[in-house]
């Protein structure tokens, strides 16, 4: 069945009954079975990926080396063994992915978002000039308060330019965060990773249960579709089936809501046609080991694009006057009062999504448009299937995988592990030959091979009764097999090229030579990323859109608002309150950071911080680095340290300034309190003079009268003494007198008697 098949989707909805929803539903399965996922041949080569990823031998592609000549040999001394060589690689890059931040940002693309931006900016510059004027004010004594800190318009620009987000876009951000703790996502998108190495192919299914958005990462084999060649995403295609089998209990459980009793009853019985069988015993070796799964239903969700008439009217709005246009739905009839008032309606026709499903092939439930239709704000005819996937490279040719490049390798390795078994069976060493008639008499095998092999001695009798013996009957053969060093070679040589095609380098597992430097190790590592990148990018973009098209569905969910409480990654705690009507009216748009740069970022910064807790940064930001998976995030928090650090010096500096005008001002008062001092010494020295001159003048006239009489007794000693002096003077001068004249008369005498003898 092609295409053909396929009822006329150009229809009002009003001829869209129940024959026409179930024919277009059975079009697109049978379409689907006769397409490209007719037969098992697809499915085969997914499910045969896997296998090859977990190891599982496929005898059929070592036929050439086991039947060589179209028959199995057995009692071989090797036997074909799996030495996996893809799993470490693509395990690997599991682990990487798991480390990777996954950092988004949402934003709202509604038209007014530049006019609210505008207007809080007015707002906060108000608010600066009120406070400006506040402190004025206060400066003046004419208001009581504390100065507040003001920004001055040229800041308050700079910071809403840097870091102004709409309070929409942060609920936005809120619902994403709360959707992905919810539902999982991050291990969801490891589970789809893993699909998108092995298989090349990755298929998610978005929606809405039980008024909250859900979120599920599907079987490639499970999923068929079509799209354009140019296009790369399959919610942007025109048709997408999920085909699963399951238990009735889980049919149930997912659709109660849907099933009359009676269909409930007939599931008890699930009938099968013929093509069912591969979908229920596909790829099993032993089919009677797995009759149970008989009881499985099939379950066929379809989703498609089908066409729907919308009107565009125009109408002169009588408060403003100005010409309005609104869309209005199909069946919408123009009042007589618009039609006189000269309002014109527009009829076209746009895409529109549907979906139904199929259970046992023969129950038919939820045909009926999907209610969020994803639709663009520029076109109404723009919507998107709640399918969703990618392939890695189907570029105009046939999709390859990372597991699909591995497999030759894998092959080839595994049958040189296989020659080196058999090679290294095969090998004997250095072994010698002897006659077994040179073994002496009387001595059996067991004795003579305990000679050889406990003395390294073969002893042999030449003269052995009856025969004739000479050394040439004993010789050395080397049954040593050469080629074992060569097929390790072999080996080794694989291993390279297979990491070089994957991009996975022994460095970047880990292995380093013992020559090695570190920038040779580094720069072998940055250069096998270079290889892998493309499918990280690629798969960043499924998330991406997968995570828009959660917070698209989360409006449909939540129509009645949401509140609730969740926790983030960090360990704290969140909280989402949701208006219903902001939230639907809300155009967001999320934008996925590129995680390798990210990563080398994330990595670059915190090796930085030992330095930066030797420069002083807290220890405790520098630990919060190590837990952030955003380098916005980091960078956000060192702003946060830095602006503290900046407080906390200016603090200092602050306290510093208060410390020495406090030093001044207590050096002043020691100056004051000593000049006192001094001025109090000073006055107590006066009075001590005063007390002294006091006594002195006291002391003066005791002494003066005392004074008087010791002079009075001095000079009546000195009258005394001079009158003896005189006395003395007066005796000294008599007896003086004295003398002279005796003197005088000695003279005379003296003369006279030398005058004597003239007389005679």
């Amino acid at each position: 069945m092609g295409y053909d098949k396929i009822p006329r989707q150009k229809l009002p909805l009003s001829k869209k009954n129940k024959q026409w929803r179930e024919d277009c539903v059975e079009a697109y399965i049978d379409l689907s079975n006769s397409g490209r996922s007719s037969g098992s041949s697809r499915k085969d080569d997914l499910q045969a990926l896997y296998e090859y990823y977990n190891g599982v031998i496929d005898e059929a592609d070592y036929n050439y080396v086991l039947k060589p000549y179209g028959k199995s040999r057995s009692n071989f001394p090797s036997q074909l063994r799996n030495y996996p060589i893809i799993k470490p690689i693509v395990d690997l890059l599991l682990g990487e992915k798991s480390k990777r931040p996954l950092n988004f940002t949402v934003t709202v693309q509604n038209a007014d978002s530049v006019s609210m931006k505008e207007q809080a900016k007015s707002d906060l510059i108000y608010q600066n000039f009120q406070k400006q004027f506040t402190n004025e004010l206060i400066k003046t004594g004419n208001y009581q308060g504390e100065e507040q800190e003001v920004q001055l318009p040229k800041e308050i620009e700079d910071m809403f330019e840097a870091s102004y987000v709409d309070n929409r876009a942060i609920l936005g951000q809120k619902a994403v965060n709360y959707i992905m703790h919810s539902q999982e996502i991050h291990d969801k998108f490891q589970k789809g990773w893993s699909h998108f190495l092995i298989s090349g192919e990755v298929y998610t299914h978005r929606g809405v249960i039980n008024n909250e958005p859900f979120y599920d990462i599907l079987n490639p084999i499970d999923v068929d579709y079509d799209l354009d060649p140019d296009l790369d995403f399959v919610e942007d295609g025109d048709w997408a089936l999920v085909r699963k089998y399951v238990h009735a209990s889980s049919v149930i459980d997912t659709y109660f809501d849907y099933l009359s009793d009676q269909q409930i009853a007939e599931l008890e019985e699930p009938r099968h046609s013929e093509s069912d069988s591969y979908f229920l015993y596909t790829n099993n070796m032993n089919k009677d080991a797995n009759a149970y799964r008989n009881r499985l239903i099939e379950v066929a969700q379809v989703y498609w694009k089908s066409r729907k008439r919308i009107g565009f009217l125009s109408y002169m709005d009588p408060e403003s006057g100005a010409m309005e246009e609104q869309i209005v739905e199909d069946g919408f009839k123009m009042p007589l009062q618009m039609k006189e008032q000269g309002a014109k309606l527009e009829w076209k026709w746009v895409n529109e999504v549907w979906e139904g499903t199929r259970i046992d092939g023969r129950v038919y439930i939820k045909i009926h448009p999907i209610v969020n239709q994803r639709n663009s704000i520029d076109n109404p005819s723009v919507c998107k299937l709640p399918i969703n996937g990618i392939r890695y490279s189907n570029l105009n040719s046939t999709n390859i995988s990372l597991v699909k490049l591995g497999i030759p390798y894998q092959l080839n390795y595994n049958i040189y592990k296989y020659r080196l078994e058999l090679a290294i069976a095969k090998s004997k060493d250095i072994v010698a030959s002897f006659d077994i008639n040179m073994i002496p008499k009387k001595w059996d095998m067991d004795k003579f091979m305990y000679y050889v092999e406990g003395s390294g001695i073969a002893w042999v009798d030449y003269n052995k009764e009856g025969m004739q013996l000479n050394p040439q009957h004993q010789s050395v053969m080397d049954m040593s097999i050469k080629t074992i060093e060569q097929y390790i070679t072999l080996l080794e040589s694989i291993m390279q090229e297979w990491e070089k095609l994957s991009g996975v380098n022994r460095q970047r597992q880990g292995q380093v030579g013992s020559y090695e430097g570190k920038a040779t190790s580094q720069q072998a590592i940055v250069q096998s990323s270079h290889i892998t990148e493309d499918l990280f990018r690629k798969f960043n973009r499924l998330e991406q859109r997968d995570l828009q098209g959660l917070l698209d569905y989360s409006k449909e969910a939540w129509l009645g608002g949401k509140k609730t409480m969740y926790v983030m990654p960090d360990g704290t705690t969140d909280f989402l309150d949701l208006n219903s009507m902001s939230h639907m009216e809300s155009n967001y748009g999320i934008f996925l950071s590129d995680s390798g740069k990210e990563q080398d970022k994330l990595e670059a910064i915190k090796q930085l911080s030992q330095s930066m807790i030797q420069n002083g940064t807290p220890a405790s930001t520098v630990a919060e680095m190590f837990d952030a998976d955003s380098f916005t995030h980091i960078k956000h928090q060192i702003k946060i340290a830095e602006k503290a650090q900046k407080e906390l010096e200016a603090q200092q500096q602050q306290a510093q300034q208060q410390q020495a005008q406090a030093e001044l001002e207590q050096k002043a008062k020691e100056a004051e309190d000593e000049n006192m001092n001094k001025e109090k010494d000073r006055e107590t020295q006066i009075k001590v003079a005063m007390i002294h001159a006091q006594d002195n003048d006291t002391n003066a006239k005791l002494n003066l009268a005392k004074g008087m009489r010791e002079l009075d007794i001095k000079e009546r000693e000195v009258a005394i003494k001079a009158e003896d002096s005189r006395g003395k003077a007066e005796t000294n001068r008599q007896t003086a007198t004295i003398k002279r004249e005796e003197n005088k008369i000695k003279e005379r005498v003296a003369k006279a008697k030398n005058n004597k003898p003239s007389s005679k």
